[in-house]
């Protein structure tokens, strides 16, 4: 039996979406053999299509692309904030891609902003094309609750929060130590969220500065949801996409 939905959604800031899967080749099975497997981190194409047998790599990709596009819209729903007044957060900047000439185009470095909960292991990760306080400030206020203790590197982002009565900052001179002898504050974990993003940002082909956003929705996504994955991406699904 043919496949078919048609889907009108609406989200915040007034998005419209409207999804058509209509004579579609895939059997149901299929579909959610593949949101399994998207849901388990099985990214490579070649090992999907063993997987799979029978799935085109397009198909796929496209597929791939659709659980990331319910990523991107359960956070244009639920805004991601993080933080407590009895939580810590640790905040930090990280690089992108590395400049290079590729093919007569100059391909600058991507800074990320970002910040991770470490009592609840959520995380924001926002691209930056500046990197001063008028651009981290209000991400800042955005993403992390008022009144939560915040650890940054002294020399990077200090000026963001000098002097803020909204949040209890504490700093470590990475000049100096990884880990404030004194205070024990650190940022290490902030840091292995930088080698996890990049780590599976790389396994699913890399730096492209238009799908980074879409990726790191996703790890945010996944962090959230780390327990069931599958489960709420289907129920995700089911909320936006009613079958009628």
């Amino acid at each position: 039996a043919t496949f078919f939905v048609v889907l009108n959604v609406k989200v915040k800031d007034s998005l419209e979406m409207e999804v058509f899967f209509s004579k579609s080749k895939l059997s149901l099975r299929q579909i959610f053999e593949l949101m399994y497997c998207w849901a388990r981190e099985i990214d490579s194409v070649s090992n999907l299509n063993h997987e799979l047998r029978v799935l085109s790599s397009h198909t796929i990709v496209d597929w791939r692309n659709f659980c990331r596009d319910i990523c991107a819209i359960y956070f244009c729903n639920n805004p991601q904030t993080i933080g407590d007044p009895d939580h810590t957060v640790e905040i930090d900047e990280s690089a992108f891609g590395k400049r290079k000439y590729d093919k007569d185009r100059f391909i600058k470095t991507q800074w990320v902003f970002g910040g991770i909960d470490i009592d609840t292991r959520e995380c924001f990760l926002v691209q930056v094309d500046k990197r001063g306080t008028a651009t981290l400030l209000p991400i800042i206020e955005k993403y992390i609750l008022p009144v939560t203790t915040i650890h940054l590197d002294e020399w990077r982002s200090n000026r963001a929060l000098q002097n803020n009565p909204n949040y209890n900052h504490r700093t470590v001179n990475h000049f100096l130590n990884f880990v404030d002898p004194n205070t024990g504050v650190h940022t290490q974990n902030i840091q292995n969220t930088w080698m996890l993003v990049k780590k599976n940002h790389k396994k699913q082909g890399g730096f492209s500065r238009s799908l980074l956003t879409s990726y790191l929705e996703e790890f945010m996504w996944r962090q959230r949801f780390d327990g069931e994955p599958l489960k709420n991406l289907i129920l995700q699904i089911n909320s936006l996409y009613p079958v009628s």
